[in-house]
């Protein structure tokens, strides 16, 4: 299915961030910004390098989006972001609830080797999921896995707030009228345009009109004539 995008499409002019935005949730924002940033500490700490890079692209995007008064908060970048917490804070619960009957290594050795037989010991050990004995590393991990749900629920929540203080959507349903004028106008005209042209399409074309059925009836008028006569 073809969805038309009329004459404007998805190419919206900008709504600038809403006061509420700038004076009241822009503060929560830094205060997110400054927790994911603590979030990359403990990774880096845990030895993870891959979740540290990550972490802190997320706190680059909101960094981007706050600064200069959130001259750059714009609707799309809320979206994505809400959705990327949103889907990463599912994965992290997933993997915490995994973790929290307690951790487990494996580690395989050769235990013997005849000839062309080899022999494998594989050992399997599960400790708490907090174990002072692993020492800082270990139990830096077990903190990473603990607040990184929590920290990109926040932020798809504050993500989800932010959005609705926005008076237009991305995907709002204007009229006719206000084509060129408020964002999703063009989208909205042209499926009903769409709509109506193939509505009329399909009905096909209409019956012959008066005139040409009474230029059909004059063309057998007149008297009759015998042949041969």
């Amino acid at each position: 299915m073809v969805v038309p995008l009329g004459g404007g499409g998805f190419q919206q002019q900008e709504a600038p961030a809403p006061a509420v935005v700038k004076e009241s949730y822009s503060y929560w924002w830094w205060a997110l910004f400054a927790g994911y940033i603590a979030t990359a500490g403990v990774e880096i700490m845990g030895g993870d390098a891959f979740g540290m890079l990550f972490t802190l692209i997320m706190a680059g995007i909101i960094y981007y989006m706050v600064s200069n008064s959130c001259a750059n908060m714009s609707m799309y970048c809320i979206l994505v972001f809400g959705l990327i917490s949103s889907f990463e804070a599912l994965f992290s619960l997933l993997t915490l609830m995994s973790e929290l009957g307690g951790r487990s290594s494996t580690s395989t050795v050769v235990s013997s080797k005849e000839g062309s037989s080899t022999t494998y010991t594989t050992t399997v050990t599960t400790h708490a999921f907090f174990d002072g004995s692993l020492g800082v590393k270990y139990n830096m991990q077990s903190v990473a896995y603990l607040i990184m749900p929590i920290i990109m629920a926040l932020g798809a929540t504050l993500s989800w707030y932010t959005y609705k203080a926005y008076p237009v959507s991305l995907f709002g349903d204007f009229d006719d009228e206000e084509v060129g004028g408020r964002p999703g106008a063009g989208f909205s005209s042209g499926f009903r345009n769409q709509t109506r042209y193939g509505t009329q399409a399909q009905a096909g074309p209409s019956g012959p009109s008066q005139e040409e059925r009474d230029r059909r009836t004059r063309l057998f008028e007149g008297s009759g004539q015998r042949l041969g006569s």
